[in-house]
């Protein structure tokens, strides 16, 4: 790697830097010099500046943008602050003088980076410098720029770069990140007050470790990368493992189920048609009853009608002539409140007449009184009025007085102020001319020396011109064809987006639905599953009779011996009774043990079956026989008062039907049905089991009432007529649920064949359009570059066209400036004795007119005290006429309000009396029409009595026909209900012949064979088939008819994956190893570089202290990546700490650590700033002597106040700040010119 030495620095910008500044530099010394706060060291900063360094605290700021001129009083702050430095290699060439003209030049596009500090400000748009750097083989230009607005910009030889570039190339060299290059102020003493670890990465940084990390740095995030990717791979590669092991499964599934719908195809069309032709037949005979019921509805409803319409003529009536009623005893109310309100009234006005005639004597003798103690206001007004004139007219003459002296004393004081000012006013002009002087000496120096440094500026700046025109016309050539491309790009991306968008937003939908089916089809089957076990479990226990008595069950299952008996029983009384919705628990409660009985045909029946019992000794049992001759009678409607009791819904014996197999006809099946009622509630059936002790009544919750008796609780068990009907429930139910279930699983099917081809083309969209966006996003890139280009290069152009002007005015006014800095020094001189004698006379003028102004101010103040008491006496007597004046205002407006209050309480006491004369008139007409009133009302009632009580006996008759109509209507209504469940099942077969058959029921019904229709046993046979066909096809659960085609890309990923495995664990190898190597050359560097520069150490640190021992340890000598210690023992010292040294040994000692790194890595450069302040004079001269040595290998830039290290610079540069806030740069080159430091900075 070539060691580059420091050829030119260049600053714009930066800090106190507010004009453009070059510094030039050769081999050997240069020295920066001048007062305090003149901005040394910001040249110091301005290096580490743009060689990278990101801390605004260590280039003493609080953030990045204070880099940037800030402004001052009389220049506004600049928009960028820029640094450029300017290598060369020593042995391409040689070095050239500072006077060398530079000549080739190259172009330089720029681009905007985000600073990391984020500053902010102008950004671009600032005052504009050139954007390319002139350079030529085997020299390098780094230039940093920072704008205002936060962006950042980092240039090598004018080509835009990154930060990253700029550290690499000086890295170790000793311009990296821990450079041991640049010694800012203050930091030679921290260089040994670091801790061990800081100490350590200067010495890597000498030893050439740094460049070792950074590869080792990204080799390790490397391996975290491939260690992070092999993690997703494997997750990858087991959730498709498990998907192809899945898709096995499903795929085997298919097949299975594609044979199992075929068989069940074929099953079903004839169970289905044969279910359709039953139905068919019940519904024809269904029908024909409904219509009977309809014609006897409409006969009673013609009937109620009439009815209903003379009623609401008798009741229209009523309301008539019960609002004329009502409105004819309101008016006698009203007529009643009225005669009060009048007669209350009359005595009112009565009390108000008489109280009015009180106040109004009362106000009489008040205006008398009023009239008297105004006449004696009115004389002591007058006599007031002559004293307050008096002593107006002495006042007056007092402040006349008064103002004559305030005036004399103002002018005084103007008089003295004038003076004072204008006696500062000279002294201020006596300062600015010695000012003047010496700024006109330092200006005319300016002068001479800006002359020249425009003369090159000039030069240079029409070589920029013409290279930035050219390169405005190539961008502008380039921008044209680009932003075709671009279009088009956006274009088709804009196409790919929106198809994108429709793909992804059917795919969600399409999952959204298919989920929902899986979620909807899983309930179906838990719901389907536990349906069908309760109705297996209710078939069992209705088959067993498991709610009945033991001697009832043997009876029925034949267990009892015959021993030569007859005995066939026809089952149980509870099989041949239906009992209405709701009402099966209380009915079954009440009649348990009469359900129970075992059903025979004859009486001789009845007797063989106790004729068993008794012979097995089984227990007991109640018979019912079906063959009973009749006796003639019949049990029809109870005419039970009961039934027109408050609270008794119904008789039990309607709630109950028995089947004709019984032959009840028209008798009474069961004697506790005779007298049974169902009421609302228990307090219903306790009251009317007192009032009818003969009858039975029920409550909705079970409980029975009879007389004394009352029963209740809750049965063990359902009994057989709840267990019928949720029997009955729950086919109705399974049916349904088959037919969801079906549905559900078709519709299942076709969305996963549907989310399936959405995901395949949104795959292929989405690599379509990762492409496309590829594209666009290079071409917007490149297209954003050229047009930022174009914008640079055309505001280089007009920059540097607007300079060159500047540049020609300013030289012409250089010249004239020139000439007139010298006629004005010697001016100056002459002037300044002139303000010296105008201060002299001025002074003693105002010292006259100050005592004067003394005795101006007592007489004042003497006539102020007489005037002021003057001014209070007449504020007294200003104060009295006032009060006498506002005393005489109320007396009048009292005696006014009397007035007026006497009138009006006159004119009240007239109305008043009008009032009540209009009252007593009013009573007496009001007594007439209540009497009128009193007659019309008996008349009224009379009539409305009548039509009350046809209304009654109307009302009466509409009750009767609309319980025969809804008699008839319930009848209809059972009939309808019989006759939907019969059209559900008709329209429940056909929709199960579309959906299960594939097939329109008439189409079904042609295609059965003519003695194909099957029925009782056979129908229930097949349709069991039917079902085991369609519980193997549940089993077989949800199956993805496209598992094949997914299997076999499903296996073709799972190959691809283990491949790229297999290569990210060879790559984690070669990183590993590689990670390994670099650590063992690192370490091995370290330590030779640790132990040379040791002992160099050594050797310094006796040369600078004249003898004593130095050395350096590692913290931890068993680890070799530990920290750095460093002891010292001066001479004539004991060995200790280096921190226990005093301030200029630690100096000296940090110096000495500082030359043994240079000894083993001499760098390119070196800056010091002001290191040589802590050091006594012996000390320096041994400093310097050092630096003399080294100083044939290495540059040395050194900030100092010392003369002596003065000496050895063989160039120098003076910094001044000549402008408050903007520092200047004077250069003096000692080899042709040695003056003492002090005058080159004059």
């Amino acid at each position: 790697m070539p060691v580059f030495k420091l050829k030119r620095v260049e600053l714009q910008g930066f800090k106190s830097f507010a004009d453009r500044t070059r510094l030039e530099f050769t081999d050997g010394v240069a020295g920066i010099v001048g007062p305090n706060g003149c901005g040394k060291s910001n040249l110091s900063d301005a290096v580490s500046w743009v060689l990278g360094e990101q801390s605004a605290r260590v280039l003493r700021g609080e953030r990045m943008a204070d880099v940037i001129f800030n402004g001052t009083g009389t220049r506004p702050p600049t928009g960028m602050g820029e640094v450029s430095l300017t290598l060369i290699d020593p042995e391409y060439f040689e070095a050239p003088t500072i006077e060398g003209e530079l000549e080739s030049a190259d172009k330089a596009p720029s681009d905007s980076v985000p600073d990391p500090e984020g500053s902010n400000g102008n950004g671009p748009g600032a005052p504009a410098v050139p954007a390319k750097l002139r350079h030529r083989a085997g020299e390098i230009t780094v230039t940093r720029r920072l704008f205002r607005s936060g962006e950042s910009e980092y240039l090598i030889n004018g080509e835009l770069s990154r930060l990253r570039n700029i550290q690499d190339l000086f890295m170790g060299t000793g311009l990296g990140p821990e450079s041991y290059a640049i010694i800012e102020q203050g930091r030679i003493g921290q260089i040994l007050s670091t801790k061990p670890s800081d100490r350590r990465a200067i010495l890597e940084e000498a030893a050439g470790v740094s460049k070792f990390k950074t590869r080792k740095r990204l080799a390790e995030a490397k391996l975290e990368s491939s260690r992070l990717n092999l993690a997703r791979i494997a997750d990858i590669l087991e959730e498709v493992s498990k998907q192809v092991s899945s898709l096995k499964r499903q795929a085997s599934k298919a097949r299975r189920l594609r044979e199992l719908q075929a068989e069940l195809r074929e099953r079903l069309k004839v169970v289905l048609a044969s279910r359709l032709l039953a139905v068919e037949s019940e519904c024809g005979r269904l029908k024909q009853e409904e219509q009977k019921l309809d014609e006897q509805c409409s006969a009673i409803a013609l009937g109620l009608e009439a009815l209903e319409q003379e009623q609401k003529q008798v009741a229209l009536r009523y309301d008539e002539l019960e609002r004329g009623t009502t409105e004819i005893r309101d008016r006698l109310g009203r007529i009643d409140l009225e005669k009060q309100r009048l007669e209350s009234a009359i005595e009112q006005g009565r009390r108000e007449i008489a109280g009015l005639e009180s106040r109004i004597g009362e106000a009489h003798a008040e205006t008398e009184k009023l009239e008297t103690q105004s006449t004696a206001l009115d004389q002591e007004a007058l006599e007031l009025e002559r004293r307050t004139a008096e002593l107006r007219k002495e006042t007056q003459a007092g402040r006349e007085a008064l103002g004559r002296l305030a005036e004399e004393k103002e002018r005084l004081a103007k008089e003295v102020c004038e003076g004072e000012t204008r006696v500062e006013s000279l002294r201020q002009e006596l300062i600015g001319a010695v000012s003047r002087m010496a700024d006109l000496r330092n200006q005319l120096v300016q002068v001479e020396e800006s002359g020249l440094a425009l003369d090159r500026q000039r030069a240079r700046n029409q070589s920029e011109l013409s290279t930035a025109q050219e390169e405005r016309l190539r961008l502008g050539r380039e921008l044209e064809g680009l932003t075709a491309e671009h279009a088009q790009g956006e274009g088709a991306l804009r196409d790919l987006a929106k198809r994108v968008a429709q793909t992804t937003a059917a795919l969600s939908r399409a999952r959204e639905e298919e989920s929902a089916h899986r979620i909807e089809l899983d309930g179906l089957r838990q719901e389907y599953s536990s349906a069908t076990a309760r109705k297996s479990v209710l078939q069992e226990s209705l088959a067993r009779r498991s709610y009945t008595a033991e001697s009832v069950r043997r009876l029925l299952s034949g267990d009892i011996g015959s021993n030569g008996q007859s005995f066939k029983p026809l089952g149980i009384l509870a099989d041949f009774v239906e009992v209405l919705p709701g009402y099966e628990e209380v009915v079954e409660e009440y009649l348990k043990n009469d359900l129970e009985c075992v059903v025979v045909e004859e009486h001789e029946a009845a007797r063989s079956g106790i004729a068993l019992l008794k012979s097995e000794g089984a227990g007991r049992s109640t018979f019912f026989v079906t063959r009973v001759p009749s006796n003639g009678r019949t049990h029809g409607q109870s005419d039970s008062p009961v039934r027109s009791e408050r609270g008794v819904r119904a008789l039990v014996r309607d709630l109950v039907r028995f089947e004709p197999k019984l032959g009840l006809n028209g008798d009474l099946a069961l004697p506790a049905l005779e007298n049974a009622y169902l009421v609302e509630d228990a307090s219903t059936a306790e009251r009317l089991a007192v009032e009818y002790p003969e009858a039975n009544f029920l409550t909705p919750s079970g409980e029975h009432y009879h007389h004394r008796q009352v029963s209740g609780g809750r049965g063990i068990s359902a009994g057989p007529l709840a267990l019928r009907r949720e029997y009955r429930e729950l086919e109705r139910r399974i049916a349904e649920l088959e037919s969801a279930l079906r549905a559900n699983q078709a519709t299942l099917e076709e969305g996963v064949a549907r989310v399936a081809s959405l995901e395949k083309d949104l795959t292929s969209l989405g690599e379509e359009n990762l492409e496309a966006e590829k594209r666009e996003v290079l071409s917007t890139e490149k297209l954003r570059q050229i047009n930022e280009e174009a914008g640079r290069a055309a505001e280089r152009g007009r920059v540097l066209g607007s300079e060159a002007a500047r540049l020609d005015e300013e030289r012409s006014a250089l010249r004239a400036r020139e000439g007139e800095f010298r006629e004005h020094l010697a001016q100056a001189a002459a002037e300044q004795n002139q303000w010296e004698t105008k201060i002299q006379l001025a002074a003693d003028s105002l010292k006259a007119v100050r005592a004067e102004l003394d005795l101006r101010l007592q007489e004042l103040t003497r006539e102020q005290a007489r005037v002021g008491v003057l001014e209070e006496r007449l504020r007294a007597r200003e104060a009295d006429q006032t009060r006498l004046a506002v005393e005489r205002e109320d007396l009048g407006a009292r005696s006014q309000r009397l007035s007026e209050q006497t009138a009006e309480w006159k004119q009240e006491q007239i109305r008043w009396e009008d009032e009540c004369r209009n009252a007593e008139a009013r009573r007496t007409g009001l007594d007439t029409e209540r009497r009128r009133a009193e007659t019309e009302l008996a008349t009224r009632e009379q009539e409305s009595a009548a039509t009350r009580a046809r209304r009654d006996q109307i009302l009466s008759s509409i009750e009767a026909e609309r319980a025969a109509l809804d008699r008839a209507r319930d009848e209809r209504s059972a009939l309808r209900e019989n006759l939907i469940r019969a059209e559900s099942d008709r329209n429940h077969l056909r929709a199960r012949a579309r959906d299960e058959a594939g097939l329109e029921a008439d189409q079904l019904l042609q295609e059965l064979p003519q003695d194909g229709a099957l029925s009782g046993e056979a129908l229930g046979a097949a349709e069991q088939e039917v079902g085991q066909i369609k519980e193997r096809i549940e089993g077989l659960g949800a199956v993805n008819m496209a598992a094949l085609e997914d299997l076999q890309e499903a296996e073709e990923r799972l190959g691809f994956l283990e491949t790229q495995r297999q290569d990210l664990l060879a790559s984690i190898e070669d990183t590993t190893q590689a990670i390994r190597e670099i650590d063992h050359v690192s370490r091995q560097q370290f330590l030779e570089a640790f132990q040379a520069i040791n002992r160099n150490f050594a050797e310094t640190f006796k040369v600078l202290f004249g003898g004593g021992v130095g050395e350096m340890r590692l913290s931890d000598e068993t680890d070799p990546d530990s920290g750095i210690d460093i002891a010292a023992q001066p001479p004539g010292k004991r060995l200790q700490n280096v921190l226990l040294l005093s301030g200029g040994e630690k100096a000296l000692a940090a110096l000495a650590l500082l030359i043994a790194i240079f000894r083993y890595t001499p760098s390119p450069f070196c800056i010091l700033d002001e290191v040589d302040a802590p050091l006594d004079e012996s000390n320096v001269d041994r400093f310097t002597d050092m630096i003399r040595q080294m100083s044939r290998h290495t540059q040395f830039i050194l900030i100092t106040h010392n003369k002596r290290t003065m000496d050895i610079a063989r160039l120098l540069y003076g910094v001044t700040m000549e402008e408050a806030g903007v520092s200047r740069i004077v250069s003096v080159k000692l080899e042709e010119q040695a003056p003492e430091p002090e005058a080159a900075l004059a």
